[in-house]
């Protein structure tokens, strides 16, 4: 039998969940790209199927001897993955796991889960020790004193299939909240998904039924009826 490897991977992706004309078209909004932006995308994947997700982890991936096995067409630096995902539209990406998701569903690859729900909840990611853009908010001590910045988002994932599938983020930066920001997660992930997709939503730990017609989520201290 054979094993798995990157470029079965790439065959996968690509034929089996349909996914080549996303790679040819990801939302670059890069000016005059000189790498292809099929490579700098298919390279931080497979970084992330091989636990190398940093840039610089994944510029040692593509500039080794292994860059042609892993199914990457040229190699880069750190800087131009860094160049191109600054400039890359999240909306592609998006419609592309949501149409990946509604595949799942219609080849019944979910059918022995016990239904299926949307799970969502805050987190953080990164740290800084200086304000560097619009979405940094300040971390503070016991003492209220800044220590430092970090990046909040909320996130939501497909859950009670035997494997959570995280799908799309809402950033927030200072003046918002995570309120918000997980009532635009929701309304997206209804535009996206559809009203029947899932049966109930999880947030922060308390499950919401979804209703028909006009769906309920339930937030921490409050209900958010989305219309």
């Amino acid at each position: 039998m054979k094993g798995p490897t990157p470029r079965r991977l790439w065959t996968y992706v690509t034929r089996c969940l349909g996914l080549q004309s996303y790679f040819r078209s990801p939302g670059d909004g890069r000016l005059q790209p000189q790498i292809p932006a099929k490579a700098l995308l298919w390279s931080l994947l497979i970084g992330q199927v091989l636990r190398a997700s940093s840039f610089l982890a994944v510029e040692r991936l593509v500039r080794s001897s292994a860059r042609r096995a892993l199914a990457v067409s040229t190699s880069f630096s750190d800087d131009a993955l860094d160049y191109f995902t600054e400039r890359l539209d999240p909306t592609p990406t998006r419609a592309a796991l949501a149409r990946v998701l509604h595949q799942a569903k219609r080849n019944k690859a979910f059918e022995t889960s016990g239904g299926i729900g949307l799970a969502v909840d805050g987190t953080t990611v990164g740290r800084c020790a200086s304000c560097t853009c619009l979405l940094c908010r300040p971390h503070r001590n016991a003492e209220k004193e800044i220590v430092g910045y970090r990046h909040h988002l909320v996130l939501t994932s497909v859950v009670g299939t035997g494997l959570s599938l995280p799908f799309d983020v809402e950033p927030y930066g200072p003046g918002d909240s995570e309120y918000a920001a997980g009532q635009r997660l929701l309304r997206r992930a209804r535009e996206l998904l559809g009203v029947r997709f899932a049966a109930y939503v999880v947030v922060d730990g308390v499950a919401r039924v979804v209703g028909r017609g006009r769906e309920t989520f339930s937030f921490p201290g409050s209900q958010t009826h989305l219309p």
